[in-house]
């Protein structure tokens, strides 16, 4: 994928997940599984963005920790690996896969979907506005709700910007105005991850929120940090994301990218370009 990202931003915060399309309008290599593209030097044009195909594929692997004591989800304790002596460890496969584009009554441009699916199991789809100066989110499909019935963003969440450089941060609201998710271009480096080595950008994505606790009815503070490298023409190549009930970890997740794969026949649609 020229860059996305997964369902915990999405169905939790109704962000969607986080794609990015590449510079300019070069072709994806005609070759089904991809190979690693060769670290080169990074210079300031050559920011992460996301067009992806119709069928194009992504797999990942995924590894959450969840605190000793903390109940699993019945998902969770039926795939649950290992204890250590902090967290329970589960581990498992996902999915991402470009299903094309769809139009949306109450929203104008066409959307690119993204279908997540979690050991073959389809749990929804995010959507995605690409446009020539970046990327923006409109939320998630659960795979039980019509998309007539899906509430979606009033407006799109910029996930990426083009011409966006180290350092360089911008905020945006999801669903509770005054409440922004704050994001920031932290570094460019050489990533390796099971897929291969590539030139990545690291985005980090921080939201505080609150919530109730059941046990002593009271508010407590809540928070998010998610950390994305994204590589050019691929997309997210490592996430992590990290949920906080005040100062206490509650779930960690992190996934990297393992396989790559470009669908045999392509689309003749291709996304509109960063830099025409």
């Amino acid at each position: 994928m020229k860059a996305f990202g997964f369902n915990s931003l999405s169905s939790g915060f109704l962000l969607g997940g986080t794609l990015i399309i590449s510079v300019g309008c070069e072709e994806k290599n005609a070759s089904n599984e991809q190979e690693p593209v060769p670290f080169q030097k990074i210079v300031a044009e050559e920011i992460p963005y996301f067009s992806p195909l119709p069928g194009e594929v992504w797999k990942y692997r995924v590894e959450k920790a969840i605190p000793l004591g903390v109940p699993l989800s019945p998902a969770d304790a039926r795939r649950h690996t290992k204890s250590t002596d902090a967290a329970q460890l589960i581990t498992f496969e996902q999915t991402r896969r470009c299903n094309g584009k769809r139009k949306f009554q109450s929203i104008t441009p066409a959307l690119t979907t993204i279908a997540i699916l979690e050991e073959g199991k389809l749990l929804g789809e995010e959507l995605y506005e690409i446009q020539m100066d970046g990327i923006l989110s409109w939320g998630w499909i659960p795979d039980d709700l019509k998309a007539e019935e899906a509430q979606l963003l009033n407006k799109g969440v910029p996930l990426a910007k083009a011409s966006m450089r180290p350092g360089e941060s911008w905020e945006s609201n999801g669903r509770e105005p005054g409440n922004p998710f704050l994001f920031k271009v932290i570094e460019r480096e050489e990533l390796t991850v099971p897929a291969g080595t590539f030139r990545s950008t690291r985005i980090q994505i921080t939201h505080e929120s609150s919530s109730f606790n059941p046990v002593t009815g009271e508010e407590e503070a809540a928070s998010l940090k998610r950390s994305l490298w994204l590589a050019r023409d691929v997309g997210i190549l490592k996430e992590e994301t990290v949920y906080y009930t005040g100062s206490d970890v509650t779930v960690k997740q992190t996934s990297e990218l393992v396989k790559w794969v470009l669908p045999e026949h392509r689309d003749s649609e291709v996304a509109v370009p960063a830099n025409p």
